[in-house]
């Protein structure tokens, strides 16, 4: 789909494809529109925005999207009017209505692409969308394959002099409607498998909180302040939230060490090091098979790496080691040192921040380090 649009973008194939030329300046339009669509994540964020674009694009008067969640229920996601006389404030929006309207033209036996709001709408059902009986209105289901995903409605003012959206643009209309409902059908299943994800983290967590109390409450520091490197820099919600969840399971992979090795009072010897050693290639192996953590078990495998090559498991060294790690190898670092260990004796603050310093391009990635010192340099000190 992608594809065939910026194709119509960069190229005039309007008399091979039959597309009229006044819709030819469109493309370009559409064509963010799908670059956007492919970059969105957040539902609720996707209808707002794309309700404003296709009121551009094809130049109606007003947009109104329902869509049908991934449980049969159906509900107004986005309203947008290029002039806000056209969907009236006081339109009531009855839920009832709402799914009435979703459930019959997502019929699964119609399979009408496109309908006309006065035939098909009535008086009743264009007073809850906020449409006056004299606004012209267009209903556009939206499925993807077989899965129902909601309605598009477009209008245009009865006082517009010329219908806008004649058969001719009833092609662009469908690509919209395609690419809204791809989009959205994306979302839901990242929404759904987000859900499904946090709730394994927790339970994960819960685990190893189970069979280290010390190490829970260590991931917890590690990841707020993960989370406020991710700020820094510049992670999109996504990376922020992933990030999180490998600080949170960075030490998972401690459940396949021995009680004996992992609460050890005393210094450990070289074949307990050894077996300490496993745990990122244990962790990552443990999410690497959970459905939705699988970007994870990277930055669990290199979260012990070194910038001169010197760490474990895989001997990485500088920008083979993934961000993330980077920056969860100088929390970990931190918590560690400032939180102690039963073999380690606890460090203060400053002395934590020191050796952090001194092993800025050694061990440490030394931007992280530097914005690390930064964050406690601010008014909301993390001290």
């Amino acid at each position: 789909m992608a594809q065939t649009i910026d194709a119509f973008a960069r190229y005039d194939r309007r008399r091979e494809r039959g597309v009229p030329t006044y819709l030819q300046e469109k493309w370009n339009g559409l064509s963010e529109l799908n670059r956007f669509l492919a970059g969105s994540e957040n539902l609720e964020e996707l209808a707002v925005s794309a309700s404003r674009r296709i009121v551009e694009i094809l130049e109606v008067d007003f947009c109104q999207i329902l869509l049908m969640d991934l449980d049969g229920q159906c509900n107004c996601r986005a309203r947008y009017s290029a002039r806000e006389m056209l969907i009236k404030k006081k339109a009531s929006l009855d839920p009832i209505e709402i799914e009435n309207i979703c459930h019959r033209f997502l019929d699964a036996e119609n399979n009408t692409r496109l309908f006309l709001g006065m035939e098909h709408l009535s008086e009743r059902e264009r007073k809850s969308l906020g449409i006056s009986n004299e606004d012209i209105s267009w209903i556009i289901p939206m499925r993807v394959e077989t899965n129902p995903i909601g309605v598009l409605i477009l209008g245009q003012s009865a006082s517009q002099q010329e219908q806008i959206l004649t058969p001719d643009s009833y092609y662009l209309v469908d690509l919209i409607a395609d690419q809204l409902a791809s989009a959205v059908f994306r979302a839901q299943m990242n929404e759904r498998i987000e859900s499904v994800s946090i709730e394994t983290v927790i339970v994960l967590s819960k685990a190893l909180e189970t069979r280290d109390l010390h190490s829970a409450s260590h991931s917890k520091r590690m990841a707020a302040l993960s989370e406020q490197l991710a700020k820094e820099f510049g992670f999109s919600a996504r990376e922020t939230r992933e990030l999180c969840w490998a600080a949170l399971l960075h030490d998972i992979g401690k459940i396949g060490v021995k009680d004996t090795i992992l609460k050890k009072k005393g210094p450990l010897t070289e074949e307990e090091w050894a077996i300490i050693k496993t745990h990122p290639e244990i962790g990552a192996q443990i999410v690497r098979g959970v459905t939705g953590l699988e970007k994870i078990a990277p930055l669990i495998l290199a979260h012990h790496e070194r910038m001169d090559g010197k760490g474990y498991p895989n001997g990485l060294r500088g920008d083979e080691i993934p961000l993330g790690a980077r920056i969860l190898a100088v929390t970990d670092a931190y918590t560690t040192m400032t939180d102690g260990r039963p073999y380690q004796k606890k460090r203060k603050h400053q002395e934590a921040l020191q050796e952090l310093l001194e092993q800025a391009g050694s061990a440490y990635d030394r931007e992280v380090v530097q914005l690390f010192i930064q964050l406690f340099n601010k008014k909301d000190s993390l001290e």
